[in-house]
């Protein structure tokens, strides 16, 4: 017998005290308490041991950030919370079942829901014991927990043994169901714990060893913990904590970060793509079809996709719970509100059915839904976003590597610019992203939908279909919307690409622009650009909001049908329960909606790209460079002490043969196809041999004496032109000797040495080299430099050796540049040397070849930009005592005639074909006009050099001027600057905290208030049109239970309608002006940007990368205009309406604010959490891509000198190391938003609970309207999606208003003084200069440069400029143009003032020829006249003065032929002559020449002066050459020291006087 101290728990029921002990089975009090004992157990024996091994023993000391888990660990986990659910609903069937015995008056049963609350303890407590076992490694204490599941499931076969004695067999019983399930979860945890201790004791089911660390978390640096940790922290991400903590406390830098995963390394996922990448390419080709990269997509991340879509869908199905439970919530207050007369039923264990009618667990239930929605929603996100990161990394990568082996005239004959390519690696890998992480979509909302329909259909029968037909009518609209938004999407990324190409060509030509006063005219051509490109972006805003039209109508619309037809199809009134549970369902609706048009819209965007991307990663390769060459687990194919042949030949004949020493390495071609990336069967490229050339026949060999060997060699940069470039090439290079190449401007001697690296595509014969392993070294014509220190610039990779760096420093005459720069050799060198002198440059790069060790050295003219002193001392010092004293083979272009008898080879080249070769004696027997021409040379070569310092002085001079601008002169400099180490590019800028409202109100401002205004007053109208709209269905439905008349439904009805017509009207007049806003703001942003960028001083540019304003007017324009307009949309639109579901519960019930408080404040400081840390993850996302973006533009100006040195491999594995640094940022940016939405979901979810609650407890105690109870519930749903968007609304607005900061703080960089009066149409008429006690500086916190210099240059005068170290040439040239600050006198051109003259004006009126050439694309007509103002003749007459009428008159088009980007479809010297015509074009008064004929041979350097004395008779000239007969031929010279005039006079005055200046400078040599 159950005695009276037992009461407490059986209660008094007379069936219970009086069974028989004999007849235990029926005793459920009994048998509920003996199933409690083994978990009331547990609880004390976990308790226990916990505290032992934590107390008392070297567990506590264990802390780690991770967890070894065991094997089950997740399945576990889930089991685990399922049966918390169980035992959760088992407590709720206790109560339930505990008042039937109370509502006929007798004593409580604890005995129904104790065993559950204490089973729900020990679950909790075997949860904490299972995580300590993990975090200590203590398998052993699974022995404890295998008892407790056995103990456990026998208790739950005890119970389902009293449920078998009473009769209760059924599964419309709720107890026997909950049994059921709880003995299977028991079961499966008895086994999970079976299989622990047979895999770590028995070590079988697969061994497991825990000692041994994965590979991530032996690297200390690793802190993204996302994959080893208990699934609890990985599904609610708590193992992001420590960052938040770290980012609320300071600004997060890179360091914080450590290391990423190796799964979401670049480099590790490039294999993996690329390896799918192959065989999809392969299975291709078999098939003769193009490869698909949405195959490899499939393949590489198909698995992780489909989990991620079937997590959606689960979520999904979780979120239809909410509105089915508002139906069953509202019925249960009308029966509390309309009680009905029904009897009571006999105390029994309660239904299924019985369970979830009542209000209380529907609440629960909608609370738990809500939760588990949240979570798995979430971990889908994750996974689709992890997946979509992985992508991007691999694209990227893959494009790298694709471009280290691009050809050539893929990038220099218009078919691919730089533009494009750098789209690849930012707009196309950034828009399968999104098409990855929105993908889904498409899958998981028709399915939505189609199960909320057939939902609404049991609930408003064929009503709910009429408004399915709404949605038939609609979803057609909606894909010929998404139809034409993919062919206007194709437009603007076309327009986009070619708005980048001209802003890149514009900023790499700034200075040419700026010296031409042609600033504005490209940059008008950007604008028209621009201007279409916003026509399309105009159109697809008008496609948007019809989208959003749609998005909102729609389920209005489709409430307004299924309502006002409910009562004429069913005949029964309009009722809470069906009203609000059907709203519910609509309002479900609303979210997919207006996310599928975006998705539709990510996947075109995606699906474009992934087309672009495809075509770009088969476009021409050069030859033999095969991709593994950048594997590092590839084998060097020989070993270093092998002689090597390099033979180009056909890839299908490749063999190996190990056994021979000598090796030809190459592929030949008798009218081949291109090689691609498609070509598999081709062997690894080895560094240091011409693009990684193939292994072919070993029985093809050289003589040992010869180099480089080319044999019936036809040649042409256009695979498709029918002409050859270079024709019948026969030669033989002797090795270790000096080969010199001449010839005329544009007679193909770059395109010969082009052939040899195998840039070229080879129409037929073979190109043989004969060298070592790492075998050649190339300086090309236009030196190439990297952003980097002027020693990692000489180094280039190689390890120091410091006697030979010095000896190459010596020979190369750089020592003095070094000694000048504040850091030494460690000075940071500008973007493509943008800081140093053509000079400089050149020194650096022949430097670079010597350092190498190479024994193919092939220097494409790099005298030509060095005086004749300084480059007689290259040559004697460098290629002659260092290089071929060391029996090096040099290959040498020049137009230095002098040096030819120094030559062990001279190969004349004319009109692509080998004129004459051979010794001096040969080639002059060959072509006697090239006697006279080496004869000149050697007399000029001998003749006193004037300028033999030039300018090498000079140059360092300005060297140092230049650094100094920036650190205010070494002496000037704080501590910071001078530990800056030399830096020249400047960091780039990152703001701080949050961003600043000036940046919004810039943005206003640029939008216009009124627009402003409008949006959102029409925005609150919509809102507030849709609260009215519903408290009317409110009050329409609560007359259905009074069984009002029809009249009164059709007026209810007609309301409801007129309602719901002025919310969609203001909601379309909302999102139109918003995105007419967006529009007028991203126009005028980026034509303030553009608009200032073009007028900054040149010194901006010195310290800062193109690539970081490229990426102002890449990714930051592409999200102000693109993203801006739906962020805010979403922002305001998820605000109002989370106020209105506020508002809503406050006026049904108004102690529900007392909850909101609190819930509120702590939103707040979640979100303030979340932002501080958010912020600065995406400021260093953002600039972590610019690195990225800088170096990949970097490496494509250098890709010809990067494959000559074999130094690909080198390359890539920088550009992987950057795209780590920037997936750190962005991997936990991702982990951070999951973080915080995890979070307001289920602050959402509670949301739900405190709103149902506080309902039900105002109807039961204050009479609430059920149909109020309804409305303010299904208003509560909404909450939890609303609050994640807000959040997330706020996150991408401030990451988007990061971008308009950038742009901001690019459209405020300080100008240059353009302003002035504008003089006289003639002036300047006749082209007299005076300076007057000129003092001139390069800012103001500087030194002078020029110290009140007075002189007057004569009308037509042409005037020499020369002087010592650092006397101030160039500044004076630069002060004519007014580059440089003029703080005393005054100059005067013709009387009057440059400073008072519009510096647009000054500079139009004036000619300069630069050293360094620049063209850019278009036509030569545009080139040589941008404005369209001269005639042809008269263009064609600039062309026959600079000696280029018969090589553009060959061109196709002629004047209107193409030029490629940077012109490189024409030689540096060709160019040169361009700049040349366009100077004669100008017809200005004076003439500025800047080593104008620097790139020009001399024979051709000859007829131009002989041109500038007669085209130029009348105008001024100032002329700064290498050559000292130019110099020598002018009317005066004006020789400058020290920043003062020394001496001015004709030539012959100035050696007249034996002491004078000029005279000293002549004798110097």
């Amino acid at each position: 017998m159950v005695t009276e101290e037992w009461e407490w728990f059986c209660g008094r029921n007379t069936s219970y005290l009086n069974t028989p002990l004999d007849e235990w089975v029926n005793n459920t009090c009994f048998i509920n308490g003996v199933s409690l004992l083994p978990h009331a157990g547990f609880i004390a024996l976990s308790s226990l041991l916990l505290f032992v091994f934590g107390c008392c023993s070297s567990y506590r000391k264990i802390k780690t950030k991770y967890i070894l888990t065991f094997p089950g660990h997740s399945l576990r986990w889930i089991v685990s919370i399922l049966t918390l659910l169980l035992l959760g609903a088992s407590i709720g069937e206790g109560v339930l079942t505990d008042e039937t015995y109370k509502a006929w008056q007798q004593p409580t049963q604890p005995h129904l829901y104790m065993h559950g609350a204490g089973a729900f303890l020990a679950c909790v407590f075997s949860l904490i014991y299972y995580h300590h076992m993990e975090l200590w490694q203590a398998p052993f204490m699974s022995f404890l927990l295998l008892g407790y599941w056995a103990t456990a499931a026998g208790g739950e076969a005890l119970r389902m043994s009293n449920l078998v004695y009473q009769n209760q067999i059924d599964f419309n019983v709720l107890r026997f169901d909950l049994t059921v399930a709880l003995l299977v979860c028991f079961g499966l945890l008895f086994l999970i714990e079976v299989y622990v201790i047979l895999a770590r004791f028995v070590q079988c089911c697969g061994s497991y060893n825990s000692r041994k660390l994965p590979a991530d978390l032996s690297n200390s640096k690793m802190k993204f913990m996302n994959y080893n940790v208990n699934l609890a922290s990985y599904l609610t991400y708590w193992w992001v904590n420590w960052l938040f903590t770290i980012g609320y406390n300071k600004a997060i830098d890179q360091d914080d970060l450590g290391d990423i995963p190796n799964r979401h390394s670049a480099r590790h996922n490039h294999k993996k793509f690329k390896e799918a990448f192959e065989l999809e390419t392969a299975k291709a080709r078999k098939k003769g079809k193009s490869p698909s990269l949405t195959q490899v997509y499939i393949k590489v991340y198909g698995f992780r996709l489909m989990t991620s879509l079937v997590l959606k869908i689960i979520a999904d199905m979780l979120g239809l719970i909410g509105p089915v439970c508002v139906g069953g919530l509202t019925s249960y207050v009308i029966t509390i509100v309309y009680p009905s007369d029904d009897g009571k039923l006999q105390p029994h264990f309660v239904t299924v059915t019985e369970y979830f009618g009542n209000g209380f667990v529907l609440v629960a239930v909608m609370f738990l839904a809500a939760s588990a929605k949240a979570i798995i929603l979430q971990c889908s996100f994750h996974w689709g976003i992890l997946e979509s990161i992985d992508a991007r990394t691999s694209l990227q990568t893959m494009v790298y590597e694709k471009a280290l082996r691009l050809s050539t005239y893929a990038t220099t004959g218009g078919k691919m610019t730089m533009g494009q390519i750098t789209n690849h690696m930012s707009t196309d890998a950034m828009a399968v992203l999104y098409m990855f992480q929105t993908f889904y979509y498409l899958f998981s909302i028709p399915i939505q939908i189609t199960v909320t329909l057939v939902l609404l259909y049991f609930q408003l029968g064929f009503s709910a279909l009429l408004g399915f037909a709404v949605f038939v009518v609609l979803i057609p609209i909606q894909l010929k919307v998404a139809t034409i938004m993919t062919k206007r999407q194709k437009d603007v990324l076309g327009c986009s690409d070619q708005r980048l190409k001209q802003s890149n060509e514009l900023l790499q030509g700034i200075k040419l622009l700026k010296l031409y006063a042609w600033e504005q005219i490209y940059c008008e051509a950007i604008e028209a650009v621009r201007k279409r490109e916003l026509g399309f972006l105009r159109k697809i805003n008008h496609c948007l909001i019809v989208t959003i039209l749609i998005t909102t109508a729609a389920p209005i619309l489709v409430t307004l049908v299924g309502f006002g037809t409910y009562t004429a199809l069913t005949g029964k009134p309009l009722t809470p329960d069906v009203t609000f549970s059907s709203l519910a369902l609509f309002n479900q609706l609303a979210m997919p909606l207006f996310i599928l048009p975006m998705s539709l819209a990510m996947l075109v965007n995606g699906l474009v790209s992934t087309k672009r991307l495809l075509t770009f990663l088969l476009a021409p390769e050069v030859e033999g460079k095969e991709s593994s060459v950048l594997d590092d687990d590839e084998d060097d194919a020989m070993s270093n002490d092998q002689e090597v042949v390099v033979k180009f030949r056909q890839p299908e004949k490749v063999t190996v043969s190990p056994k021979y020493t000598k090796k030809a390495i190459g592929i030949q071609t008798d009218d081949m196809e291109l090689v691609t990336s498609t070509d598999s069967n081709v062997n690894s490229g080895l560094n240091g041999t011409p693009n990684g050339a193939f292994i072919s026949d070993p029985e093809q060999t050289m003589e040992s004496d010869i180099a480089v060997e080319i044999t019936n060699g036809n040649f042409k940069w256009d695979p498709e032109s029918d002409v050859n470039t270079m024709s019948d090439i026969n030669v033989k290079i002797p090795a270790g000797k000096l080969t010199m190449i001449i010839g005329q401007v544009g007679s193909g001697k770059s395109s010969l040495l082009s052939a040899i690296l195998g840039e070229m595509t080879t129409v037929s014969g073979d190109v043989q080299i004969n060298s070592g392993k790492e075998s050649i070294a190339f300086a090309a014509q236009k030196p190439w430099l990297l952003n980097g220190s002027l020693q990692d610039n000489i180094l280039f990779s190689s390890d120091m050796n410091r006697k030979r760096y010095k000896c190459v420093i010596e020979a190369c005459a750089l020592k003095p540049d070094i000694d000048i720069l504040p850091a030494g050799d460690q000075t940071e060198i500008g973007e493509k040397g943008i800081n140093m002198s053509g000079g400089q440059k050149q020194r650096i790069s022949v430097a670079r070849t010597m350092y190498s060790g190479r024994q193919l050295i092939i220097l494409d003219d790099p005298l030509s930009a060095l005086d004749v002193h300084v480059g007689r001392h290259l040559f004697e010092e460098g290629i002659v005592k260092w290089l071929l004293d060391n029996k090096q083979t040099v290959i040498l272009v020049t137009h230095q005639l002098q040096y030819l008898n120094r030559a062990d080879l001279i190969i004349e080249v004319k009109e692509g074909r080998i004129c004459a070769t051979g010794s001096l004696d040969d080639v002059i027997k060959a072509d006697p006009e090239t006697y006279s021409s080496w004869a000149e040379a050697i007399k000029e070569d001998e003749e006193p050099e004037s300028e033999e310092v030039k300018d090498v002085e000079e140059e360092r001079k300005s060297l140092k001027r230049q650094l100094s601008k920036k650190d205010s002169f070494v002496k000037q400099m704080s501590k910071e600057e001078k530990q800056s180490g030399g830096k020249l590019i400047e960091k780039e800028e990152q703001a701080r905290g949050s961003v600043s409202y000036t940046v919004y109100l810039y943005y206003m401002k640029n939008v216009g208030w009124g627009l402003i205004s409008f949006v959102f007053l029409a925005l609150i109208t919509q809102t507030s049109l849709n609260v009215g709209k519903n408290f009317w269905l409110s009050s329409w439905s609560e007359a259905g239970l009074s069984n009002e008349s029809a009249t009164s439904t059709a007026e209810y009805l007609g309301g409801y309608a007129g309602l719901s017509v002025a919310a969609i009207v203001s909601q379309l007049m909302a999102f139109s002006a918003l995105v007419t806003a967006a529009l007028i703001g991203g126009r005028r942003l980026h034509h303030n940007m553009l608009q200032n960028i073009i007028m900054v001083p040149l010194r901006f540019f010195d310290t800062t990368p193109v690539g970081r304003v490229l990426n102002r007017f890449s990714n930051d324009t592409q999200l102000i205009d693109s993203r801006l307009a739906q962020t805010f949309n979403s922002l305001l639109g998820c605000f109002l309406q989370c106020l209105s579901a506020v508002v809503v519960n406050t006026i049904v019930m108004p102690f529900f604010i007392i909850f909101v408080i609190p819930i509120a404040i702590g939103y707040y400081f979640l979100q303030k959490y979340f932002i501080a840390t958010s912020r600065e993850l995406q400021r260093l996302d953002s600039t972590s891509k610019s690195p990225i973006f800088a170096f990949f533009s970097e490496s494509l100006g250098g890709l010809s000198t990067i494959r000559a040195y074999g130094d690909g491999k080198r390359f890539y594995k920088t550009l992987i190391k950057r795209i780590d640094t920037n997936l750190g940022p962005y991997l936990y940016l991702q982990a951070a938003n999951r973080w915080l939405a995890t979070r307001l979901d289920l602050i959402g979810s509670l949301f739900v609970l405190l709103a149902g609650l506080s309902t039900l407890i105002g109807a039961l105690l204050f009479g609430v309207d059920p149909s109020l109870v309804g409305l303010a519930v299904t208003y509560s749903l909404q909450v939890s999606g609303y609050l994640n968007w807000l959040v997330r609304s706020v996150a991408d607005a401030e990451l988007q208003m990061n971008a308009v900061e950038r742009v901001k703080f690019y459209s405020d960089v300080e100008n240059e003084p353009y302003e002035g009066k504008e003089p006289a149409v003639e002036w300047p008429s006749r082209g007299q200069i005076k300076f007057e006690e000129v003092s001139v500086r390069y800012a103001k916190d500087l030194d002078a440069v020029l110290k009140r210099v007075s002189v007057c240059l004569k009308p037509g005068e042409k005037v020499g400029i020369c002087g010592r170290t650092g006397s101030g040439k160039s500044t004076l040239t630069l002060a004519l143009l007014r580059v440089i600050d003029i703080f005393e006198g005054q100059v005067l051109i013709d009387d009057v003032d440059i400073k008072s003259v519009p510096l647009t004006s000054l500079r139009s009126k004036l000619s300069i020829i630069p050293q360094d050439p620049v063209l850019f694309t278009g036509s030569v007509r545009k080139n040589l006249d941008p404005m369209m103002q001269q005639s042809d003749d008269d263009l064609w007459k600039s062309l026959e003065i600079a000696q280029l009428k018969e090589v553009v008159s060959q061109l196709e088009g002629g004047l209107d032929a193409s030029v490629t980007e940077g012109g490189e479809n024409f030689s540096v010297g060709q160019r040169q002559l361009f700049c040349l015509a366009r100077a004669f074009l100008r017809k200005s008064r004076i003439l500025i020449m800047d080593e104008a004929t620097a790139s020009i041979d001399m024979e051709t350097d000859k007829i131009l002066q002989t041109v500038v004395a007669t085209a130029f008779a009348d105008r001024t000239v100032l002329t700064i050459a290498h050559r000292i007969a130019t110099i020598l031929d002018s009317d005066s010279i004006l020789v400058l020291d020290d920043g003062h005039v020394a001496e001015y006079g004709s030539p012959a005055e100035l050696l007249a006087k034996e002491n004078g200046l000029f005279a000293s400078l002549v004798n110097d040599d």
